[in-house]
């Protein structure tokens, strides 16, 4: 964990992303259930209007588990999701990765919400193909992005974001 906390750190400092948050419009939602040992985490896979794969020439990367994506806090302070039930989420995702399986496929222009309590995660695919992911480094993402972008940070919420902006994890009070 502390090494992945390096990378992180080393990554924001190399790179300077314009944070912004995300809203989805016009939410269709594909499937819903719950995850977690206590089934306590809700899961939502939706479509957004907002949400198109984007076209592009360059080689495609199906696979982004592992990806390095840069860690943004949304500012000013105020309003984010509690950190204890961020974590709830980090630990099913992680439960799940141990139950079902490190990786999962997400459609392009689909979106994955979980939700716990004042905590909400979400995982968007902005390509115009389908891409694999990884439970456990959601999980770190959501981990990181909760205890790190807070009010001590002038934050409420964040994301990571990877350098091509084909897919990002975003953390944020839930509505």
């Amino acid at each position: 964990m502390q090494f992945l906390r390096f990378a992180f750190t080393a990554v924001l400092a190399a790179v300077a992303v314009e944070a912004s948050s995300f809203t989805c419009k016009n939410k269709a939602v594909i499937s819903s259930s719950f995850i977690g040992q206590n089934s306590d985490v809700q899961v939502d896979t939706v479509t957004c209007s907002n949400v198109v794969g984007k076209r592009d020439l360059e080689a495609r990367q199906t696979n982004v588990c592992a990806a390095t994506c840069t860690t943004n806090c949304f500012t000013p302070s105020g309003g984010g999701p509690n950190p204890n039930d961020c974590q709830v989420i980090s630990d099913a995702l992680l439960y799940d990765s141990q139950n079902i399986g490190a990786l999962f496929n997400i459609a392009s222009g689909t979106t994955i919400y979980m939700q716990y309590s004042t905590c909400q995660t979400f995982f968007v695919n902005q390509a115009s193909y389908n891409e694999t992911y990884c439970r456990t480094n959601w999980a770190n993402v959501v981990e990181y992005v909760a205890f790190n972008c807070q009010s001590t940070q002038n934050a409420h919420g964040g994301n990571c974001v990877p350098p091509d902006q084909t897919w990002f994890v975003q953390v944020q009070t839930a509505p």
